[in-house]
């Protein structure tokens, strides 16, 4: 099977990492398509209050989610937001990468349900 890209995703990995057992990569995409919301909303919730401590250890368990989701937008924006809330550098950039995450996330969540409708 080639690359899995729709629109804004990229499943190799997570194809990869379920060996490719299209069982294991459905379950997979159903935990993506609950847990990806709640977390973006717990990012979102967390910027607006500035509790940076709490978006830095979010953030850095959203990076594993992410990798399996394959885009590049959300996970860079992932690798900034916890790089300048872990080390309280460029605070201010923090709001702007979080609107970045969250205006893929509909998009991303589209196209994870159409790949889980195809099994």
């Amino acid at each position: 099977m080639g690359t899995t890209t729709i629109n804004c995703i990229n499943l190799d990995y997570l194809r990869l990492m379920a060996d490719n057992d299209e069982e294991m990569v459905q379950t997979m995409l159903a935990m993506l398509l609950e847990e990806l919301p709640e977390e973006m909303e717990k990012i979102s919730a967390l910027c607006e209050t500035e509790d940076w401590d709490e978006l830095t250890r979010v953030s850095h368990k959203m990076k594993s989610t992410l990798a399996f989701v394959g885009n590049d937008d959300m996970t860079n924006a992932n690798k900034d937001l916890e790089r300048v809330t872990k080390y309280k550098t460029d605070l201010q950039l923090a709001p702007c990468l979080v609107e970045t995450l969250n205006a893929q996330l509909p998009a991303v969540i589209k196209a994870l349900e159409r790949e889980a409708k195809m099994a």
